[in-house]
């Protein structure tokens, strides 16, 4: 419930904090007096746009704060917590409206958008008057209070999940068609692909193999024509073996005869054993297995095509392993498609027989609670003055939608002959807010909207009609916290409290004051609204505050 509404600097409103109770409250006043002012700044707590119109001249802002107890509103602290708002069990709105129409709106010391704040306020306040008929002028409020009144809530849940499921699957359907499509235009370009690609039989680390086996055979061939020269050196007639032994020979005879040559046969018989062995050694050397022209042309043929590939797609040998088993899979999933798009329309063909049974018990619960409905709204709109009125229900089918396949829709006839009239366009203001306040009595113990506030509902009442809907009013406070613009009397004094709305000029400038009436306040109110200052009319103002306390 809205507890305290601060406003300053605001149009008429200077400074001026305005407490709130429980129940029916009564606003009163001279016309012009500026309860418009306290209906605009309760409009902008609620996400209406400002104007820089409404800043006090003089001042450079105006600034209206809001203060709500969330005790029993779980709902709106659930809304609170998904905005990222901290909130306990107190509510703070503030707007701030500057001179140049811009402004800004906190919720408990956040910054949020309007449309959010917007969203906040149609949690807390409902307002109806005159000018703004908005709630029964919007078709979509009408299936959601029907639904309201039937107790719907549980068998929406299940229809709104069976919906999402529905959707969920034409939508898996859809792309699932799409795929199919893309791959179907693009299948030949897969398949030249994948068998290119499966053609060429790749494998890890082949492409390293035989690079490494190409080294290994280009080293044979040049230890061969090494080691066949070397060994043509060494073991040919007259070769290095055949020489050496030769000058051993020459220089040992030589020694014999000159004996200075000795030292040098002794140094050439120290290095010719070593050298000998290793000369013999060459001679049975052969290379290792080198590979043939022919296997060394293939294996080259089969790097250049290995490496073609790779530049062809731009990528490496994993790679284009990788690139042959997507082909492969998205050729298979061509294949799979026709099987998996006939599974899914067996999936929803049982997903709409059931979304449309639930669609039809929805709307059978709706026909049903409809007939109570309408008799009672218009029993009620009998006592607020509209004797001859006829309201209905009408439901027709549609198409399934989220909210079942019912178009639902208010309709009046505010007088015998006339027909049917639709509540968006052709009922008047005051017809439409009677209307409100009989759908509300009836709804009583179910709206959760906690605040509703009702501009001038009697407009045009008077006598025994206003008495009736002042009860009415009353009634309504026991349920929720009400607020009610009025000149009406037998309205004002069945309310529970009353604040009093009066402007005055102090100086040259002009002040509009709200006040929370006591006992005797609302009894010099009452005598102002009945028309005389007498002593009867003053004991009548009494007696009626007495009567409906």
């Amino acid at each position: 419930m809205l507890k305290q509404l601060s406003i300053n600097g605001f149009t008429l409103i200077a400074k001026q904090e305005v407490p709130f109770h429980e129940g029916f409250t009564a606003i009163t006043g001279e016309t012009g007096a500026g309860k418009s002012v306290l209906m605009k700044a309760l409009r902008l707590i609620c996400g209406d746009r400002g104007q820089s119109s409404m800043v006090r001249a003089g001042d450079e802002k105006a600034v209206i704060e809001g203060i709500f107890d969330l005790k029993k509103l779980p709902k709106v602290k659930e809304l609170l917590a998904a905005l990222e708002i901290d909130s306990d069990d107190e509510l703070i709105i503030r707007r701030e409206i500057l001179e140049n129409g811009k402004g800004r709106a906190r919720v408990n010391g956040s910054v949020v958008s309007l449309s959010d704040l917007e969203r906040i306020g149609d949690m807390l306040i409902q307002m109806h008057g005159q000018s703004e008929q908005l709630l029964l002028r919007d078709i979509k409020t009408h299936t959601q209070m029907l639904d309201d009144y039937a107790g719907n809530n549980d068998l929406l849940k299940s229809y709104s999940s069976l919906w999402n499921e529905w959707n969920s699957i034409k939508n898996d359907i859809h792309e699932t068609e799409t795929r199919a499509k893309d791959l179907a235009a693009q299948k030949d370009f897969l398949k030249f692909q994948f068998d290119e690609l499966s053609k060429a039989s790749l494998k890890p680390g082949e492409e390293e193999e035989l690079e490494e086996k190409v080294r290994r055979g280009s080293k044979g061939e040049i230890e061969q024509n090494y080691l066949m020269e070397i060994q043509g050196l060494i073991g040919n007639d007259n070769g290095l073996l055949d020489q050496t032994q030769s000058l051993l020979s020459k220089l040992k005879s030589l020694s014999q005869k000159i004996p200075r040559y000795e030292e040098e046969l002794n140094a050439l018989l120290e290095v010719s054993d070593p050298f000998q062995s290793i000369c013999k050694d060459l001679m049975h050397r052969t290379p290792e297995k080198s590979l043939s022209e022919a296997e060394l042309d293939k294996a080259n043929g089969r790097i250049a095509e290995i490496q073609k590939l790779k530049r062809k797609y731009h990528t490496d040998v994993p790679g284009l392993l990788e690139l042959a088993e997507r082909r492969k899979e998205e050729l298979g999933c061509i294949e799979n498609l026709d099987s998996d798009l006939e599974e899914l329309n067996k999936k929803l063909k049982i997903c709409t027989e059931k979304l449309d049974k639930a669609a039809c018990e929805l709307s059978e619960k709706r026909k049903v609670a409809a007939s109570t409905f309408d008799k009672a709204v218009e029993n009620n709109l009998q006592t607020l003055g509209m004797p001859k009125a006829v309201f209905t229900t009408r439901i027709d089918e549609q198409p399934l939608a989220p909210n079942g396949k019912d178009h639902i829709e208010f309709q009046l006839a505010p007088n015998p002959g006339e027909g049917q009239k639709s509540l968006q366009k052709a009922v008047s203001g005051g017809e439409l807010s009677r209307v409100l306040l009989s759908i509300k009595s009836v709804m009583a113990e179910l709206d959760a909207v906690p605040l509703l506030i009702f501009d001038e509902v009697d407009s045009g009442i008077s006598g025994e009609i206003g008495n009736r809907i002042g009860e009415a009013l009353r009634n309504l406070g026991k349920h929720h916290q009400v607020l009610t613009i009025t000149h009406l009397h037998q309205v004002a004094s069945r309310a529970n409290h009353q604040l009093s709305v009066s402007k005055a000029e102090t100086d040259g400038r002009t002040f509009t004051t709200i006040r929370d009436l006591d006992f005797e306040g609302r009894i010099d109110e009452l005598v102002r609204m009945l028309g005389e200052n007498s002593e009867i009319t003053r004991e009548h103002a009494r007696q009626l505050l007495e009567n409906n306390r």
